[in-house]
């Protein structure tokens, strides 16, 4: 088994907590890889683990696919059932490898999928996918879930390392943007969306190119996934994605209906799903900051960006 991380490589800073967190998740894979058809419980001898957030990723060398394990058995569902809904809607997605999916003995699930090539850096490919997506009727999955940013946002924080003022704080900011959601005008229907924080990732592997879904698709509103893309590509330090690119080619895919504004950021609503798409943000990383002490430096770090301390733009990179 391999843990280091091929981009960033987080785990060079270990801790009890982050190592029996990836123990776990290779575990429920070992036994996962033992069930499927054929015993092929060589898979994850050399099993690479690409990512940790916001699922475990395994690459699987022997077997040319990759392995998702899941916190649950509904999710792991709800991405094989997502992924194929997309297929039959001719959005370019990568194929699960198995229709089926394996629960462990501990309730994390593992689902297989057909081997993907890096994520690309043309932001015109995820726009494309998004684009694709949204102008799917909502009422062809009956069985999506509404997408509600704010179910579960604050749970998981009890373990965080937090203080009384940290914790009120970040509760207080919940209920404010929950009540500005609760009133938002959205100026186009309900769609297909996939209710992220970032562009879409697209992999390439100069062959095929295709979406690996890592989060259920939701019934909303197509403004999320917009201002989640402007958002990640304007206000952070670092690689920054071409939006202006991003934008063009997604507009050009929505044969003639009228968004109603110029651009996203000139949306009368931008801030509230802006604001609420950082908050989601700083809470994800907030709960994973008992793993490690990097982990707990970025979460104070970016707990206090959220709190006013440093201007933007966002530098989510600071040590």
């Amino acid at each position: 088994m391999n843990v280091a991380m091929r981009t960033g490589d987080p785990l060079k800073t270990t801790s009890p907590a982050r190592r029996a967190e990836v123990a776990a998740s290779y575990e429920a894979l070992k036994q996962a890889c033992a069930t499927t058809s054929g015993k092929k419980t060589q898979w994850a001898v050399r099993a690479e683990l690409v990512s940790d957030s916001p699922n475990h990723l395994w690459r699987l060398p022997a077997s040319n696919s990759v392995a998702i394990v899941h916190p649950n058995a509904d999710e792991a569902w709800a991405l094989v059932r997502g992924a194929q809904f997309l297929r039959r809607q001719r959005v370019a997605t990568t194929a699960p490898y198995y229709t089926d999916v394996i629960t462990a003995t501990d309730g994390q699930a593992v689902s297989f999928w057909h081997q993907c090539g890096p994520p690309s850096t043309d932001t015109s490919l995820s726009a494309w996918v998004t684009a694709l997506t949204h102008r799917i009727d909502p009422e062809a999955a009956p069985w999506l879930r509404e997408h509600d940013p704010f179910a579960g946002l604050l749970d998981g924080l009890d373990r965080a390392p937090l203080d009384d003022h940290a914790r009120a704080f970040l509760h207080e900011r919940a209920a404010r943007l929950h009540e500005e959601w609760a009133h938002l005008d959205w100026p186009t229907p309900d769609t297909v969306v996939f209710g992220t924080r970032a562009m879409v990732p697209v992999h390439d592997d100069g062959v095929h190119i295709g979406l690996l879904l890592r989060h259920p698709l939701r019934r909303g509103h197509r403004e999320w996934d917009r201002v989640a893309a402007r958002w990640r590509s304007e206000l952070l330090l670092g690689p920054r994605e071409d939006h202006r690119t991003y934008a063009d080619t997604y507009l050009s895919y929505l044969d003639g209906q009228d968004p109603g504004y110029p651009c996203i950021g000139a949306w009368p609503g931008y801030q509230t799903v802006r604001d609420t798409v950082v908050l989601t943000e700083v809470v994800d990383t907030v709960r994973r900051a008992h793993l490690d002490k990097r982990a707990r430096r970025l979460a104070a770090h970016r707990l206090a960006c959220l709190r006013g301390a440093f201007p933007a733009p966002w530098n989510w990179g600071a040590r």
